[in-house]
């Protein structure tokens, strides 16, 4: 640890307690300054206002979704499900599909996904069994179909994006492995695929990323009870524990993109877990002295 790091001491509150199954893909929306994020196995999706007033609706869609990021207006997204891609605008409670690279492949889940500094969709897929690496990792431009740009994974979790764009993170979660791509404005194709950081099994497994104005990377622990800020060199240089073994995603919001907000998950814990960790499913803000980045907009 630096000592910037020990210097800064996070504290955290609970923002929400909404007892999510798998809480999932937080996201502060750029348009109508508004925190959305899912529970991926109950099929809802929950909005926060800046009183911390929580709206939660079902989604028709069959479980498990996957993530959520802005669409161009206030209130839309652009939504993953295990049927594919869709539009979702919060005003109708309307949901139009977009697309399905995955269509024809069974047993495969569409999880986290982001947009990059130029706009480009990246769509994260899993194998559902979580056994086999049938899961990919999606580009989608504006304009034109989805390509395949990288493969050969059981969990896909992620991507996060350096401040200027040339840097693409990916969570390798069953191999308890953060990847760093080198990315290009003009091409979907990733190149120098590397190993930015590995997880020891006391860390659980890296899930959900985000980046910070400064370039640190944010890592939520599956299993680890805690988030890890890793310098752009890849040093950790922050650890936040939280009171929950499966902190999921994490995402920067507020009106100065000043609060870390993580998501976890309820599932599959044991009775005794629960009991140890009664707040799992809870919805958690972090002042850690860092601010975010805005996301971008996707233009379907």
């Amino acid at each position: 640890m630096t000592d910037e790091a020990t210097s800064r001491r996070p504290s955290f509150r609970i923002a929400a307690r909404t007892g999510d199954a798998l809480g999932e893909a937080p996201l502060w929306h750029p348009v109508d300054g508004l925190l959305y994020w899912l529970d991926l196995a109950g099929g809802r999706l929950h909005r926060m206002d800046g009183e911390g007033r929580v709206e939660t609706r079902p989604l028709d869609r069959p479980p498990p979704l996957g993530a959520i990021v802005a669409g161009d207006a206030p209130g839309r997204l652009i939504l993953t499900a295990s049927d594919g891609v869709w539009r979702y605008d919060w005003a109708t409670n309307g949901m139009e599909p977009l697309a399905n690279p995955e269509a024809g492949r069974e047993a495969i889940g569409f999880n986290d996904a982001k947009v990059d500094r130029w706009g480009r969709l990246w769509i994260g897929t899993s194998d559902l069994a979580e056994r086999d690496p049938r899961g990919a990792l999606w580009c989608w431009a504006p304009g034109s179909p989805p390509v395949l740009a990288d493969a050969g994974f059981t969990v896909v979790n992620g991507p996060a994006f350096s401040p200027d764009g040339t840097v693409l993170y990916l969570s390798d979660s069953v191999g308890r492995r953060v990847l760093a791509y080198d990315l290009a404005p003009d091409a979907a194709g990733l190149r120098n695929r590397r190993v930015f950081a590995e997880m020891a099994v006391d860390e659980g497994y890296p899930d959900g990323l985000t980046v910070d104005a400064e370039g640190g990377l944010w890592v939520a622990h599956w299993d680890g009870w805690r988030v890890t800020r890793f310098s752009p060199e890849g040093e950790r240089t922050l650890v936040i524990p939280l009171p929950v073994p499966r902190v999921t995603s994490v995402a920067f919001g507020g009106p100065a993109l000043s609060v870390l907000f993580a998501t976890s998950a309820r599932l599959d814990l044991s009775a005794a877990l629960l009991d140890a960790a009664p707040l799992s499913g809870a919805l958690f803000a972090v002042d850690t002295g860092f601010s975010g980045l805005a996301e971008t907009t996707f233009r379907s």
